[in-house]
């Protein structure tokens, strides 16, 4: 029975060092989706800015380009992001469903060393009273 509490232990601290894990990867996921976000109103603000003189024009153009490479960027890592994200939350899931495996072995476990008690007490108790009968016939 111990062998059992020690793996459910065990699960159980793989589980919590898993939900660590997972809530990184989806705060990565969340700050990227953030900066993609203020990286385009950036870039939307300084097209709406643009008054069409011709120095503008080349910063802006420079500007943007940048603008465009930062987003690819931020896409790969995105993806990056999410697939992490993903894969610690299948981890975690397999860890539940391990610990609930687990924990059901350990309640039949323990269903059985119940069901052995109560026989040998009714065994006992049947001895028993089979030695008072005897007893009572002689």
């Amino acid at each position: 029975m111990s062998t059992l509490e020690t793996l459910i232990k065990r699960v159980k601290a793989d589980i919590d060092a898993l939900a660590i894990e997972a809530n990184r990867a989806e705060e990565a996921r969340q700050a990227i989706l953030t900066e993609q976000a203020t990286a385009a109103a950036a870039a939307e603000a300084e097209a709406q800015a643009f008054d069409g003189t011709p120095f503008l024009a080349l910063s802006l153009a420079a500007y943007l380009d940048r603008q465009k490479i930062r987003s690819a960027e931020l896409a790969e890592a995105l993806q990056y992001a999410e697939e992490a994200s993903k894969v610690c939350r299948d981890a975690l899931s397999k860890a539940y469903a391990e610990l609930k495996r687990l924990e059901y072995l350990l309640g039949q476990e323990k269903l059985k060393a119940r069901l052995d008690a109560e026989r040998a007490e009714q065994e006992a108790f049947d001895e028993r009273s089979s030695q008072m009968h005897a007893r009572k016939l002689r």
